[in-house]
């Protein structure tokens, strides 16, 4: 009877020995692998930065209209290069308040060294939240650093002022500009001397005797 109890504590403990040997060997020189979807996600990751970068769009200025809780600002106005006589076309970005709406555009005015500059989209009227681009253009008449202001009038009646400044350089000379063409000029003609030698007096032909 004894023997039997003994043979059976045996096999129990054999086979306690068998299951943990069998749980701790599971791993296997495969091991865990990163999960699919995490490296989606990372490269749909990047693909939205790559996304965002190649839309941005760059102005040349920005005008804030303000609200009853925010007061308007506006930033400097730097107009691409361009040659004199050539124009030059700047952009500024007119924001509006998230806190309401502000009093729209009556009126845009653009002076570059007392000269009107051109609307081409002034954004009169209200702003929508998404804002609105403000184009003009300005043909500088002479080289150099030129500078002027940006005066936007509101409904209520209060004005917003940005400086605007670029540069211009000279125009271009062509090859056929810079040399001036002289007139052909026409060599008097002279009678020039004969090289046959000088020319002597005829003389009479004296008849020769008979023989």
């Amino acid at each position: 009877m004894t023997s039997v109890i003994a043979r059976r504590l045996v096999v129990a403990a054999a086979l306690v020995v068998l299951a943990a040997t069998a749980a701790c060997g599971g791993g296997g020189d495969g091991g865990s692998t990163p999960p699919g979807p995490a490296e989606t996600a990372e490269n749909g990751t990047l693909t939205s930065e790559e996304t965002e970068v190649t839309s941005d769009e760059e102005t040349d200025g920005e005008v804030f209209l303000g609200s009853d809780a925010e007061e308007a600002s506006a930033s400097d106005v730097e107009l691409p290069p361009t040659q004199v006589g050539e124009p030059t076309q700047g952009e500024v970005d007119i924001k509006s308040s998230a806190q309401g709406l502000p009093p729209g555009l009556r009126n845009v005015k653009g002076t570059v060294e007392g000269q009107e500059a051109e609307m081409i989209n002034p954004c009169l009227g209200e702003i929508s939240p998404e804002g609105c681009t403000l184009v003009f253009r300005y043909t500088p008449t002479r080289p150099g650093s030129y500078t002027g202001e940006l005066a936007l009038t509101l409904d209520d009646g209060s004005t917003i002022t940005a400086a605007v400044y670029g540069e211009a350089t000279g125009a271009p000379t062509s090859d056929t500009d810079s040399t001036t063409l002289e007139p052909p000029t026409d060599e008097p003609l002279t009678d020039e001397p004969t090289t046959d030698g000088p020319t002597t007096p005829f003389e009479d032909e004296t008849p020769v005797p008979g023989t």
